[in-house]
């Protein structure tokens, strides 16, 4: 639904953005995030100071995601605006002007981190669904948390200094089981350093750096472009370059057509992957970003090995 209709089209919803932005919920900070891992970061990092919701529900492409009218309500009582940035929430420009909240304070966490997949020269339709300031997908590199996780205590300490020290010494627990964990990964993934694997799309080249892998280029992706679905040509031109450049796995995420990623798997009797850049809470296993990089890193090991879905 077109932003500009909705509170045309729900009146109740007016009149509750005409009324001003609410009080804090029972002396909690009320934080909004775009994605289900920066939700559950500011949750980690907040702790019981803060209540936390997100807008792109888990199992869905953030990418695409397609605002509700429940939404605008959802950021006009919300103090502080957790978003990624780099053009990753472009949905999220229009709804966060049409909420009548002057007082939002609003963050992005990619500062910081260095960007990979930056265009060069100028940018335009024709270059497919492309991030005109660098990749956003840069959640899978452990160290990028860490930076993601650095920058929400920063926003919360601004939005909520009377806490600060609370929250400065929350992200010093995430820290350190972060790096306690990241030494677990390292060791299980060592096996496959400098091991090929081809994804569907273009939002790979942060875990394969983290972890030493290697993403060939060409192809880079099953895509063609970001945001088209690849024709058979395209489809036959991937197998045959990944037969070439030694790919050893195939993946892809379950909101992209999965047969196509499978098809490519079978053509070069590799083993396939599906895995989803925003699980947590939907699968068992993660409950937070510290679970979600480990069942990630888990199911890669385990696909290298050959037993991929």
């Amino acid at each position: 639904m077109n932003i500009k209709n909705l509170t045309r089209t729900f009146p109740l919803l007016a009149a509750l953005l005409a009324a001003g932005p609410a009080a804090a919920a029972g002396g909690k900070l009320r934080v909004l995030a775009t994605t289900d891992y920066l939700g559950s970061l500011t949750q980690t990092i907040g702790g019981d100071k803060v209540k936390v919701d997100y807008l792109s529900p888990a199992g869905f492409d953030a990418d695409n995601y397609s605002p509700r009218p429940q939404d605008l309500f959802k950021i006009h009582r919300a103090k502080l605006f957790i978003m990624v940035g780099l053009s990753l929430e472009d949905w999220a420009r229009d709804l966060v002007n049409a909420a009548n909240n002057p007082g939002l304070i609003k963050a992005e966490v990619y500062h910081g981190i260095k960007l990979l997949d930056v265009p060069k020269g100028s940018v335009d339709f024709s270059f497919g669904d492309i991030h005109p300031h660098g990749n956003p997908h840069f959640q899978l590199d452990p160290e990028d948390g860490r930076v993601m996780a650095r920058n929400i205590k920063t926003a919360l300490a601004y939005a909520d200094p009377a806490n600060k020290d609370y929250y400065a010494a929350n992200l010093a627990d995430f820290e350190r089981r972060l790096t306690a964990a990241e030494a677990r990964w390292k060791e299980l993934m060592a096996p496959y350093k400098g091991w090929a694997f081809t994804p569907y799309h273009e939002d790979m080249d942060y875990f394969a750096q983290a972890f030493q892998l290697s993403i060939p280029k060409p192809p880079n992706t099953i895509e063609e472009k970001p945001g088209f679905v690849p024709s058979p040509r395209r489809i036959e031109e991937v197998i045959n370059q990944g037969k070439t450049a030694g790919v050893k796995l195939i993946v892809t995420e379950p909101y992209y057509d999965v047969s196509i990623g499978r098809a490519v798997a079978n053509g070069e009797k590799l083993p396939f992957l599906v895995v989803s850049l925003y699980d947590i809470g939907l699968d068992p296993k993660q409950t937070d970003y510290i679970s979600m990089e480990d069942s990630i890193v888990t199911r890669f090991a385990q696909a290298f090995a050959g037993h991929g879905d």
